[in-house]
Parts: structure tokens; C-alpha cells; sequence
């Protein structure tokens, strides 16, 4: 199972959100390169980049920083937030992202999300970002009807080989990820899950290797010290040879 590391970005700091509100936010690093390398130096192969910026305004504001990011750490990069034009996929993707990540185009713009798998394959990650199995879109401002599962198998039937989950109730509140909902998704759609929200402990991400997700995101409980990263992969993960 990989163990993804989050940044947050929002203004350039290295942040972090309860439960996907803006308002209640802590900043945990001025410079998200410094805490790149640093997750890198404890063994991580990949990141997962979320520019809160993008999420919310509907195009990448903090690109630069993904870009400094790529070029300084060597780390495999997966990035979302705001990208809904497949002009945008294909810049991301020169830049060196390895994975670009849709969400509301997945809901708003299902036609321009087939084009981007036909073209890029395994490069586009579909993130279910739900509260209480419904939907959210626009950075998890606004809430939709749409039901995750459904969600979920119409882009496999589009071309979507791989997704990230969100249960946006548990995110950033350290109180355990969505079991059930993350076996639903594994069992129910038969492509790579990767899970996120509310991972806490190792006995958490122990019990998603058993579930058979693909890898797990870590945010909050890094950046607090619930969880220590070196201990996870070496545990868990894969481990980057050094």
C-alpha cells in the first residue's frame, strides 16, 4: 500500500482544514517545499498536492510551488484543485505532475474527463469527495445530489482507471476513516482506491491494507505527530530506495 503524504496549499503556506472549511485553518509551514523534502527524507515516493486556491476559484493559483516542488524533491507529484479545462491537464502533465486529479469536472463536465482518460490513461485520478455519500464539488462548497457509488462507476464506464475518496466529515479531524464506505468503493467499483480523511493511527491504515485500498493520504495526523511517517512506509508501505 503507498503512503501519500498531503499538502495543502492555499497562498503559498503549507496548510491544513477541518472538515474542508476554509475558515478554520492552520498554517503549518510557510514554505510547502520545506515540507516536501522533509516527507521525502522520511521515505515517501509520492505526494498528494491540493491546491485549496484552484479548489475553490476553479483554476490552479499555486502552481509555482508544485512546480518548485517537482524539480527540487525528485517526488512523484498526484495534484487537483481547480483544473476543468483539458489545456490544463495537458500543462500540468508537461510540467511534470504524474497524476492530475479532477473532482467537479466530474460532476459538471463528464465529456471533457473522458477526453483527458483517452489521451493520458492512468495519469487521470477521479477524487470522490462525499458528506454523508453525496457528492461535493466546487473545493466541498457546494454540495450535490449525486451519489458517490453511482458517481464512481459511471467514470469507470468513461475511462477512469483510478480514484481518491474523501469523506469530507472525517477530514482533518483525526477520527478515523469511513470503513464501510471505503470497502463499498473497493468491492463496488474494481479499480484503485485511494483513501483519505481522518487516518490517525497505524492501526487505521493497517486495516485499509486489508480492505485492499491501493494507498493511503495522510494530512493532519503528519503535521501533528499522530501518525510518524518513517514508521508507516516501513511498516505499511514502499519504501523509496536511497
Amino acid at each position: 500500500m503507498e503512503i501519500i503524504p498531503a499538502i495543502d496549499i492555499r497562498k503559498g503556506k503549507c496548510v491544513r482544514l477541518y472538515q474542508g472549511d476554509y475558515r478554520r485553518q492552520v498554517v503549518y509551514d510557510e514554505k510547502p517545499l520545506a515540507v516536501a523534502l522533509k516527507w521525502g527524507s522520511q521515505g515517501t515516493r509520492w505526494l498528494h498536492i491540493a491546491d485549496l486556491d484552484g479548489a475553490a476559484g476553479g483554476k490552479p493559483e499555486n502552481i509555482d510551488s508544485v512546480e518548485e516542488i517537482i524539480k527540487e524533491s525528485g517526488l512523484s507529484i498526484q495534484f487537483g484543485g481547480g483544473i476543468r479545462q483539458e489545456s490544463m491537464v495537458e500543462e500540468l502533465l508537461r510540467k511534470g505532475v504524474r497524476r492530475i486529479i479532477l473532482s467537479t469536472s466530474a460532476v459538471e463536465n463528464p465529456e471533457m474527463v473522458r477526453k483527458v482518460c483517452s489521451r493520458f490513461g492512468e495519469a487521470i485520478v477521479v477524487s470522490l469527495d462525499a458528506r454523508d455519500g453525496k457528492i461535493c464539488i466546487h473545493g466541498w462548497r457546494k454540495d450535490t445530489m449525486v451519489d458517490i457509488l453511482q458517481l464512481g462507476r459511471d467514470m469507470v464506464n468513461i475511462g477512469v482507471k483510478r480514484f481518491v475518496f474523501t469523506d469530507i466529515g472525517r477530514d482533518g479531524t483525526l477520527t478515523g476513516p469511513n470503513f464501510d464506505m471505503i470497502g463499498r468503493l473497493v468491492s463496488g467499483i474494481n479499480v484503485p482506491v485511494i483513501a483519505a480523511g481522518g487516518i490517525s493511527k497505524l492501526e487505521h491504515l493497517e486495516r485499509l491494507k486489508q480492505i485492499g485500498v491501493e494507498g493511503a493520504i495522510i494530512g493532519k495526523a503528519l503535521y501533528t505527530g499522530d501518525i510518524d511517517l518513517r514508521e508507516a512506509i516501513t511498516s505499511l508501505g514502499h519504501r523509496e530506495a536511497r
